[in-house]
């Protein structure tokens, strides 16, 4: 199960965060920062598939696209296009060019491995490991403890989901910079975790099974202490204008989002707290 990868991307976070999602779904990963360096790994061992960003030092991708359609042994390896500078025109520019698919970024977690499942064999597509070839289940709730940071303990951040791609891809955004992340994925999972140890922050997802994050939102702002807890929603659907998600007071972060942002909007909501 699963292919051999090649990602050739120079921006520290879109690497990151490609790599851990192919990874998590059973592929072997090999990156490059530049498209020389990925032309010559892709020439020393061919893999079956090179995704590249187009904006690179040196050769930029459709230069290092020329080239490693130059060698034979390359032949019939899909090369895909990523990009987070799309204008109109350049898909057809990075298809006419000979680029097999394009993709823009920062990428949608959510469909970026049926992406690449699409344009593999049967027998080199990757699953989570947990149950090959069907949606993944609810994962338990779990708690990582990551070393105090600078001889503070790290901030909590307390993650309501039950799609296991969404915990995984949070707590690979956030525990490199020093966060602990604790995960539940149901409402109940949540509170109970809450109750145990008041957490700094809270990130949930609208919809979890039969339930909603304003359930535990809720429940959250009837409990002493938990009052003043930042509380945000992540979606990718439209509905977060629903009046029923709570006190209007909940942030709400729109999915896709890159690292980056991500970190933006979590050091703003802590940053709100302090202030209170």
């Amino acid at each position: 199960m699963g292919a051999a990868i090649l990602v050739i991307e120079d921006t520290p976070e879109s690497l990151r965060l490609m790599s851990y999602l192919l990874a998590a779904y059973g592929h072997a990963v090999t990156t490059a920062v530049t498209g020389e360096q990925g032309v010559e790994l892709a020439r020393a061992a061919r893999p079956d598939m090179i995704l590249m960003d187009l904006q690179l030092p040196g050769i930029d991708g459709f230069e290092a696209l020329a080239a490693l359609r130059s060698i034979a042994d390359l032949d019939g390896v899909p090369v895909v296009a990523v990009t987070s500078f799309a204008m109109v025109g350049d898909r057809d520019r990075a298809l006419a060019a000979g680029f097999d698919h394009y993709l823009t970024k920062p990428i949608d977690p959510e469909t970026f491995p049926d992406e690449i499942n699409a344009r593999l064999p049967a027998e080199l597509r990757g699953y989570l490991p947990e149950q090959p070839g069907v949606p993944p289940t609810p994962a338990p709730s779990t708690t990582f403890t990551l070393p105090e940071t600078n001889g503070h303990p790290a901030v909590d951040i307390l993650v309501l989901d039950d799609s296991l791609i969404n915990q995984t891809l949070l707590r690979s955004m956030l525990e490199p910079h020093g966060y602990r992340i604790r995960t539940a994925s149901t409402v109940e999972a949540a509170i109970a975790a809450a109750e145990e140890k008041c957490p700094d922050l809270v990130l949930s997802d609208i919809h979890v099974g039969q339930q909603t994050g304003a359930d535990l939102l809720s429940h959250l702002r009837a409990m002493p202490a938990r009052t003043v807890v930042p509380f945000a929603f992540i979606t990718a659907t439209n509905d977060w204008q629903d009046p029923g998600l709570g006190d209007g007071k909940a942030r709400i972060i729109q999915r896709p989002i890159d690292p980056t942002a991500l970190l933006d909007e979590v050091n703003a909501l802590l940053s709100s707290r302090a202030g209170d």
